[in-house]
């Protein structure tokens, strides 16, 4: 297949890219941040700014630095002295940061704009690869898919890891095949910086140990290459990624200049019990093999896979769902996504549509396997690493629909350009809601809430679109439970704030409830995942009545016809401080 799209096709991709670009800036500018985002942009913008990262070394640099370095050209303000930096409050800072010294919508714009840059590189690099594989229809095919992805449009608008870590990990798949089919000194160093930037993106970037060594084997069962080559490749490409990795961090050793601050690190806390984790973690902290934050990150990183709170189809669990993956795919993967992966899977192969090759299947068959042992139920998002390989695989229906018109069949591509038609409209047509995105399957977005919630759903995202139902509706006051970091004051949202979960905990909330008030509650607070008891059994009335709205499929509103007060709870006043402390258990959200 030709290396180089000709100028129909690069007209066609930045139309594309173009109007994919205009709906995820049009939706961006109206999501209130996120639960991650304080934390995130605030470390970042101290990696930048201040050499130091004491912020959040729970997730490596280099994604969240990309999403700050716009904010290096604005004007930030920070107390140099403020408790929340020097005692490490991640998510205090964070909050401090975007709503209380600087206008925090603005800083977040002009971040998720980078972001929504790689969304652009990752769409460009699925397309390209198809093309190279199956011709110019299914680079188009790959392209449309990709960049009209309810998920992708979904985390390429927001200061997060996940879009990152699905372009690091796609890319360094590409840069192995690359190298495969001609070695070469140059693709070696391309593969090994790659590698590295995947793990420089995200921890979980360790799903291309098993891929690319089941990859070498193939290799060298297949093509009969020397295993000593194998050993010396791999060898050389995590050389280069551990380099990669120090250039991530600015090639600093410790958390921050600050002895203090580095000795405060409780290391022991986050280790596991004996064995090769530890073991192998302790001799390259002792070597300085890795940064320090980097491999303290990694401990957080492993502590934190454990099983936690989930919810999925009207079920609560405290240690998660092994088919909960597979469910949240058929939930939430567009129906003609599937249609057109069933295609591009089943047509019969032929010498203009080839199967796709091991460098496709593999990635996605391994990270299939991980998803059904983790407990870690979270979000949907958490398989976005393997849609770039689903959206080729996909595009094989174009490469075959096109093989069958050129032998007089029109019928296989009219039903290609029904099924991209068919995606492109879902897409829109959910506009500007992406992250609430469900298929026609699963009842859509208006049913979300019923299957799942967290990330998948409700992140704390409409904030924003709260205040203007309130200001539409006349509603002076409301009550609000709230998931999220934001702040509502900051929003204009005119609430008193309801228990939530809101870390860190809120210095002041109203446990009473009167018959006439109007109630919100995010989606995730109304099924009760990570509440306190006490206001469970409000939350379970809540949901045996009808709201009065759905403001942006997150947070449901309704006008309550009962008296209720809620019970002191032990922790209810942990926050009353003006400095709350973080607790060890507090949940990460973006592992």
């Amino acid at each position: 297949m030709s290396e180089r799209p000709r100028a129909g096709e690069v007209a066609f991709y930045a139309a594309v890219l173009a109007v994919a670009g205009t709906l995820a800036v049009l939706s961006l500018r109206r999501d209130s941040a996120i639960f991650d985002e304080g934390a995130h942009l605030s470390a970042a913008w101290s990696h930048l700014a201040l050499g130091d990262y004491r912020m959040s070394p729970d997730h490596p640099p280099l994604v969240k630095d990309v999403a700050a370095l716009p904010l290096l050209f604005m004007d930030v303000h920070m107390p140099p002295a403020d408790p929340s930096w020097t005692l490490r409050r991640t998510h205090e800072f964070g909050r401090r940061l975007l709503f209380r010294w600087n206008d925090g919508q603005r800083l977040l714009i002009a971040s998720r704009c980078a972001i929504l840059v790689l969304g652009g590189v990752l769409a460009v690099a699925v397309a390209l690869s198809a093309r190279r594989r199956w011709g110019a229809a299914a680079g188009a095919l790959a392209l449309l898919l990709c960049a009209f992805s309810p998920d992708v449009l979904a985390h390429a608008r927001l200061v997060t890891t996940d879009l990152g870590a699905a372009l690091f990990i796609f890319l360094a798949v590409l840069a192995a095949e690359r190298l495969a089919l001609r070695p070469g000194a140059a693709r070696l160093v391309v593969a090994g910086v790659a590698v590295g930037a995947a793990f420089a993106a995200k921890f979980s970037a360790l799903v291309l140990v098993p891929v690319l060594l089941l990859l070498a084997a193939h290799l060298a069962w297949t093509r009969r290459v020397p295993l000593a080559r194998l050993a010396l490749a791999l060898g050389v490409m995590a050389a280069l990624a551990l380099a990669t990795i120090w250039a991530a961090y600015g090639f600093r050793a410790r958390f921050t200049p600050d002895p203090v601050v580095n000795a405060s690190f409780d290391w022991r806390k986050l280790e596991p019990e004996p064995g090769l984790v530890r073991g192998a973690v302790r001799a390259a902290h002792a070597v300085h093999a890795l940064p320090d934050p980097y491999l303290y990150g990694f401990l957080r990183f492993f502590r934190h896979s454990e099983a936690r709170p989930s919810f999925l189809l009207g079920r609560r669990s405290d240690h998660g769902f092994w088919y909960f993956f597979p469910v949240t795919f058929a939930l939430k993967t567009p129906l003609a996504l599937i249609a057109l992966l069933a295609l591009g899977l089943l047509v019969r192969a032929s010498p203009a549509v080839p199967r796709a090759g091991p460098f496709v299947w593999v990635p996605v068959a391994v990270f299939a396997l991980l998803t059904l042992t983790r407990g870690i139920n979270i979000g949907h998002r958490h398989l976005l690493p393997a849609y770039p390989f689903l959206f080729v695989l996909a595009a094989r229906s174009a490469a075959w629909a096109a093989e069958r018109m050129r032998a007089g069949a029109r019928l296989p591509a009219a039903a290609v350009a029904l099924l991209s038609a068919w995606m492109v409209a879902g897409t829109v047509r959910i506009h500007p809601h992406y992250l609430a995105y469900f298929n026609e399957a699963a009842g859509g977005p208006a049913m979300g809430y019923r299957r799942l919630v967290d990330s998948s759903l409700d992140w704390g995202q409409d904030l924003i679109r709260l205040r203007e139902w309130a200001e539409g509706h006349g509603v002076a006051e409301l009550k609000l439970s709230y998931f999220g970091t934001a702040l509502p004051e900051y929003y204009g949202v005119p609430a008193q704030l309801l228990p939530g979960y809101m870390p860190p905990v809120p210095r002041r909330t109203v446990r009473e409830i009167h018959r006439g008030d109007i109630v919100a509650v995010s989606a995730t607070n109304l099924q009760g995942v990570y509440l306190e008891k006490e206001s469970q059994p409000l939350m379970e009335k809540l949901r045996g009545l009808t709201p009065l709205a759905e403001v942006g499929y997150s947070i449901l509103v309704y006008r309550v016809d009962f008296d209720w007060t809620i019970p002191p709870a032990g922790s209810a006043e942990a926050g009353s401080s003006d400095l709350p402390a973080e607790p060890q258990g507090e949940i990460d959200r973006e592992q």
